[in-house]
């Protein structure tokens, strides 16, 4: 591949992201036959065109193969198990400001489906508060407790606070280093969030020494694993669910080139997690990863985010159990494979 093919491409998936009619990181870009090809799902045929626009707009140098498709979301097929409690999870919705009304789409069926759900986040694209509007108008009303934790998008302008109060205003409960505790068919559901951050995984980790800024970095790496166990040790609950938006562990990593590694999670979440105990982790961040995992305890941890579950949301059946770790098993497919037309 050519300097200006890969300048190329590097410019596509900038604009792609950046422009307000695509706001997305998660289609494939490539060249082929002299050829700028797009590749992957959208939500409509609308947001198609904008993607070909879009494209002509970033490499006008070259012709554009426009191969996404509409993305079909048919309902969420969940098999029941008794005494379970339905667990619905999804991370990285990068909700931008055009996307009025397509989560709440996608959400049409959750209340027969689940009993809460649970918001890995980077809820928002940019982090600006047009977006948390958005997101929030989706979000109001659902008929199942919404649960969030904000990202690494949602901090990027600098308005984190605003967005949290725009989407507690809607009824979503959004932790940092706080819990709540859900009462379903009897049982208290407890959930303890934080956003998490980088640093490593045992054996490839930074270390609080050197420049100030690493020490910070690594200092605030602890602040939040520090704040989860102390949220996860004062939950007083029937099931225990630890909600992050880095990764706790590398399991979920795998098909991430290992480079960014540390900038995708820390084991000090994972550590803290342990310390303190629960029945199943929930993380976003890692879009190349893949889903399911454990700690060293045990403990089972599930990567939601869009571009790894592939569907609106995931459903897993958490259920508690006097000792040891407790079972969350996916009932799978949560939505049917997206099938190109």
């Amino acid at each position: 591949m050519s300097t200006l093919d890969q300048r190329c491409i590097a410019r596509l998936r900038e604009a792609l992201a950046e422009d307000p009619r695509t706001n997305t990181l998660d289609l494939d870009v490539f060249v082929r036959d002299g050829e700028l090809v797009v590749r992957g799902p959208v939500e409509t045929g609308d947001r198609q065109d904008d993607v070909t626009a879009v494209a002509r707009g970033a490499c006008a140098s070259m012709p554009v193969a426009n191969e996404t498709f509409v993305a079909e979301h048919p309902p969420v097929r969940v098999e029941g198990r008794p005494g379970a409690v339905r667990v619905a999870a999804a991370g990285d919705l990068h909700v931008g400001r055009d996307a009025e009304g397509l989560l709440r789409l996608r959400l049409t069926t959750i209340g027969s489906q689940a009993d809460v759900l649970l918001l890995a986040g980077d809820l928002t694209h940019h982090g600006t508060t047009d977006e948390a509007h958005v997101l929030a108008a989706d979000l109001a009303g659902l008929p199942v407790a919404t649960v969030a934790v904000l990202g690494n998008h949602d901090y990027h302008r600098g308005k984190a606070e605003e967005i949290r109060a725009i989407l507690q205003d809607s009824g979503v409960h959004v932790l940092e280093g706080e819990h709540v505790v859900v009462r379903i068919r009897g049982q208290r559901v407890g959930i303890a969030g934080v956003k998490g951050f980088g640093g490593g995984f045992a054996g490839a980790c930074g270390t609080e020494f050197g420049e100030d800024e690493m020490k910070a970095f690594i200092r605030h790496t602890k602040h939040h694993a520090d704040r989860l166990r102390e949220a996860l040790e004062t939950l007083d609950a029937d099931i225990r669910i630890a909600l992050t938006h880095y990764a706790p562990v590398p399991d979920t990593l795998e098909g991430e080139r290992r480079e960014i590694y540390p900038f995708l999670g820390s084991y000090l979440l994972e550590e803290a997690i342990d310390a303190a105990g629960c029945d199943l982790v929930v993380h976003g961040h890692a879009h190349k990863g893949v889903e399911t995992g454990d700690t060293a305890a045990g403990i089972p941890v599930r990567n939601v985010a869009l571009p790894v579950i592939r569907d609106a949301y995931r459903v897993y059946h958490v259920i508690g159990e006097e000792h040891g770790v407790a079972r969350a098993r996916p009932m799978l497919p949560a939505l049917a494979p997206h099938r190109q037309r």
